[in-house]
Formats: structure tokens, C-alpha cells, sequence
């Protein structure tokens, strides 16, 4: 390749990184952690769900029975249930919709039980706006994580178009910096962690940037369509096959059509439908099925699974008397590879798809990802602010530094705080006000910490700061849950709450060993310069 194509895409790389960086580094971040966030971290989150191992169906079916009965007819055609099993809702929710709304509400309508899994207990009943419903279901610290990821609490389609653009920016970047390493294999296995830090830098960069180029590449692109897909890409389609209507395109595609209600009783088995769904993927994990028409002769059942030995989500159709009809994509039946192909964009994004190693090395790898745009803005301002004629101060490096430790430190930081909060809400704070506390302790400590680098301190010190408060928060949670809870790492008979408690403790140690070490890497440098200055 000529010199000069490959400077150019130096200069794409370079600020297409600057630009995002931060922006990158936010999403990433929170990407990592919200690959555990379902079912791991929530289930943890959730002391309802430590010593769950499934809803049995009778009981389900009894519920669903006994609460039809008390709700207006038309609620009973769209039912939605809800099992706990960590990868919706902690409680087992019944949701009685009526599409069209009532005397009440234009709106879609709904009629809500939810129930304590451990005993069935009715714990909150809702009636009003279907949409309000969900809008203000209980969250927890890693749902406030994976959400932010997702939008970065800016809704849509705002958060949704910025969170797919950063996808293409990684994509872009994960491309074009492949190009420009001409010598790839030579980088590949250079790592000179013993000398000075921008020699560091620059080597983890691009060791993290070459190894890891086609998770990045993969996530980049399965990121960009999954911010973008609903809406840009869905209503293009709409505009192209539908004139525009996307209600048409919904239901052209949807994959559970509404049957047509005979009123002629005939009652739905969903016991039996339950019971088989297990037994032909006994790996996998209803967590939720929806039941059109109840109890009448055109009944049709659909349940969602996970797991197993399918790499996506499978839907499965029932007719209301437990006959079998098929199992489908979550986009429904439609033929062709294409399909296929949008189907595992989910799990490849989230590592959805082969157990938990499979999801930790996906945890890792985003934390890698994250830490690419750093490396490279790090890289691009030792370049600008050393040599003999430097174009940025020593007081702008400064600058940029604390800005840089303010932003993405005040990210992790801000993070690790929900961890142990968590804890203090489900022991001291009523459930009900739980959603109230995560987002203002979450942005205002995010704040507070990008407004300590308008001052002028050392950014050094404000690193090794930032990593021992994040330490000292993750290593908070173990014992506020020894001395607050009854289900912990010693006494939960789960051992992913044990794993998830020592875990915390060990993140923590490991932060405040580093920010020691940075402390005694400076002193170091400090006392070699001044030596090199008695010396000269």
C-alpha cells in the first residue's frame, strides 16, 4: 500500500479515536459488565432469586386461573407471564393487556399480579397505562447498567442512533488500524511492560488492538445494528415494502399473530404446554410465554426460551389444548438465511450463547475494547506534548489527563458505588422506592468526580484516588452483606451469589494493589529524574 494511502488512514484512525474516545470507552465499559447482567448479576441483585430453581407449572397455571377470573373479559385475550429466573423481572409477573384499552384508558391496558417466587405471595397489583407498567418496573444495579449501555439513559431515538454510530466508529477503527500496523506479526508479541509507561501504552495498544480485532470488529458491527436497526433500518423497510406504514411491516412479520376468538370455551392446558416445553429442551429456560385468546376454542400459546443447545432465543408455539405446532425465531417463521443470520446478532453481542466462560471471556474482551480508545488517546497526547517541539503544554497534558481520569474514571467509579448501594436498599429501603435511588447516585457521583478535574491537581494522584475509592467500594459489598443479609457468600446455598460476593472482594483488592503500585511507579520516576538532573 502507498505511503500515502496509509497515512491517510493513520489520520482516519487517529481521529476517528480522539473524537469517540471517551464516548467508546463509556460504552464499552458498561457493555462488559451488562454481558453478566442477565441472569448473574441480577439474580445476585435479587435475594428472591437465590434459592430459585424454577416455578413449578401447576402453580403458575393456578394463578393465571384464579386472576383471569377477576379481570374484564377483554383482558384475557393477550396474557403475559413473566417467570423469575433472571433474565426479566425478579417476581413472577402475570400481565392481563387489552390492546385496544377500556372504559378508562384509549391506550393499552393492563391488569398486573406480581408474586413472590419463593411463596407465591401476591406482592403488587397494578391497573392503568400497559406502557406506564413497564416503564416503572423495579430496576436493580446491573438492569441500571444495561440499560445505560443500551441508550445511555437518553431514550430514543437519541441514545439508540449514538450508542449504534460509536458501533460504527469501533468498526472503523478496528479496520483501519489493522491496516496500519504493517507489521502485525512482529506486534503481536511485543510487550515491553518494564519499560517507561508510553512505551507501555503503546505496546498494550496495539496487543489489544491486533489479538483482539475480530471481537472488536464483531461487536462493532453487531453494536451499530442493534442502536440502529429500529430506527433507521426499520423504517426504511416500512417505506420501501409498506408505503411507509410500520404497523404493517410489524404485522406482516410478527411472529405471533393474533387468532380469531370463536367464544367457544375450551380451556388453555398451559400446565401440559409447560411440561413440554421442558421435555423437549430440558437445557433450556422458559422465561416467558403469552397466551392469546384464554380459554377459548382458538387459544394459541407462545413461549420464549434460552439456553440450551440452540445459540439464540427459540420460540415456541402451542396450540391452546398443549398440541405442539413449532419452534421458531424469536422473528418468527420465515425462511432464509438472512433470518439466521439476525438471529445470532444478540447472542454474539452479549456472548449469549455457550455458558458462562463463554460470557466472561466476552467481559474481558469488552473491557479490552474499552480500554483501545484510552491507549490511543494516551498515545496521541505523550506524542503531541513531548520532543523538541511539543504542540500541547505541559499544563493542557494536564488538562487532558484529569479530564480523561474525571470522565471515564468517574464512570467505573460511579459504577462500583451501585454494587454495594445495592445492598443497602435491599436490606434498609422499602422495594417500591428502589428505582428512585440508582440513577441520581449513579450521575451525581459521575458528576461530582468530573468536576473535581477543573482543579489543579495532580492527575496522578487523582488516578491513584479514583482506584482505591473503586477498590474500596467493590470491596465494601462482602461484608455490608454479612452484616445486613441472610443470603450471602457463606450462608447462600447459590453458589453464583458465593462467587459473585468473593468476586467483588477480589476486583477490589486488585484495584487498590494497583493504585499502590502507580504511587510507587511515580516515586520511582520522580527520584530517577532527579538523579539524571544532579548527574547533568
Amino acid at each position: 500500500m502507498k505511503s500515502i494511502s496509509l497515512k491517510k488512514l493513520f489520520l482516519l484512525h487517529s481521529w476517528v479515536g480522539i473524537v469517540t474516545a471517551i464516548l467508546l470507552f463509556i460504552v464499552c465499559f458498561t457493555g462488559a459488565l451488562a454481558v453478566l447482567s442477565r441472569p448473574e448479576l441480577k439474580i445476585w441483585a435479587n435475594p428472591e432469586l437465590h434459592q430459585l430453581n424454577s416455578v413449578p407449572s401447576e402453580k403458575v397455571t393456578e394463578l393465571i386461573n384464579h386472576y383471569h377470573t377477576l379481570v374484564p373479559k377483554e383482558f384475557g385475550e393477550n396474557i403475559h407471564v413473566y417467570l423469575p429466573t433472571g433474565h426479566n423481572t425478579h417476581l413472577l409477573t402475570i400481565l392481563f393487556e387489552s390492546h385496544d384499552g377500556d372504559e378508562n384508558y384509549e391506550e393499552e391496558a393492563a391488569y398486573a399480579y406480581q408474586f413472590d417466587p419463593r411463596n407465591f405471595e401476591l406482592v403488587n397489583e397494578y391497573y392503568g397505562a400497559a406502557g406506564y407498567f413497564y416503564e416503572h418496573r423495579k430496576t436493580d444495579a446491573p438492569s441500571f447498567i444495561g440499560h445505560f449501555h443500551a441508550d445511555l439513559h437518553l431514550g430514543r431515538p437519541i441514545g439508540l442512533i449514538l450508542t449504534g454510530f460509536l458501533g460504527l466508529t469501533l468498526l472503523v477503527s478496528t479496520i483501519t488500524g489493522l491496516f496500519i500496523h504493517r507489521q502485525l506479526i512482529k506486534e503481536l508479541f511485543t510487550f515491553r511492560r518494564k519499560k517507561e509507561l508510553d512505551v507501555v501504552v503503546n505496546d498494550a495498544h496495539k496487543i489489544m488492538g491486533i489479538w483482539g480485532s475480530l471481537f472488536h470488529g464483531v461487536i462493532g458491527f453487531t453494536g451499530a445494528f442493534l442502536g440502529l436497526a429500529t430506527i433507521i433500518l426499520l423504517p426504511a423497510a416500512a417505506f420501501v415494502s409498506f408505503g411507509g406504514d410500520q404497523d404493517k411491516l410489524v404485522a406482516k412479520f410478527t411472529a405471533m399473530p393474533e387468532p380469531i376468538i370463536t367464544n367457544d370455551y375450551q380451556a388453555t392446558d398451559i400446565n401440559a404446554i409447560l411440561i413440554d416445553a421442558q421435555a423437549r429442551y430440558p437445557k433450556a429456560k422458559v422465561i416467558d410465554l403469552t397466551i392469546m385468546a384464554h380459554n377459548d376454542a382458538n387459544a394459541e400459546v407462545y413461549l420464549r426460551l434460552i439456553g440450551g443447545d440452540a445459540v439464540a432465543s427459540q420460540l415456541l408455539h402451542y396450540h391452546g389444548n398443549g398440541e405442539f405446532s413449532k419452534s421458531m425465531s424469536s422473528f418468527g417463521d420465515i425462511p432464509g438465511p438472512a433470518i439466521k443470520v439476525l438471529e445470532l446478532l444478540f447472542p454474539l453481542h452479549f456472548g449469549n450463547f455457550a455458558g458462562i466462560f463463554v460470557k466472561l471471556v466476552w467481559a474481558l474482551l469488552g473491557l479490552s475494547t474499552a480500554l483501545l480508545p484510552l491507549s490511543g488517546m494516551m498515545m496521541w497526547l505523550a506524542k503531541r506534548s513531548r520532543g523538541s517541539n511539543p504542540t500541547l503544554s505541559e499544563l493542557a497534558y494536564q488538562r487532558w489527563n484529569r479530564a480523561i481520569i474525571g470522565s471515564c474514571g468517574g464512570l467505573v467509579l460511579a459504577t462500583a458505588i451501585l454494587f454495594p448501594a445495592q445492598v443497602l436498599l435491599n436490606n434498609l429501603v422499602p422495594v417500591h422506592m428502589h428505582n428512585a435511588y440508582f440513577g441520581p447516585l449513579f450521575f451525581y457521583s459521575w458528576l461530582a468526580w468530573c468536576l473535581l478535574a477543573v482543579l489543579p491537581i495532580n492527575y496522578h494522584r487523582y488516578l491513584q484516588v479514583t482506584m482505591t475509592l473503586t477498590g474500596l467500594a467493590c470491596m465494601a459489598v462482602l461484608p455490608l452483606n454479612l452484616a445486613l443479609s441472610a443470603s450471602h457468600a457463606f450462608s447462600a446455598n447459590n453458589v453464583l451469589v458465593t462467587v459473585v460476593d468473593i468476586s467483588f472482594l477480589f476486583i477490589g483488592g486488585l484495584f487498590i494493589y494497583l493504585s499502590q503500585r502507580l504511587v510507587t511507579k511515580q516515586l520511582n520516576g520522580v527520584t530517577a529524574k532527579a538523579t539524571d538532573e544532579v548527574i547533568v
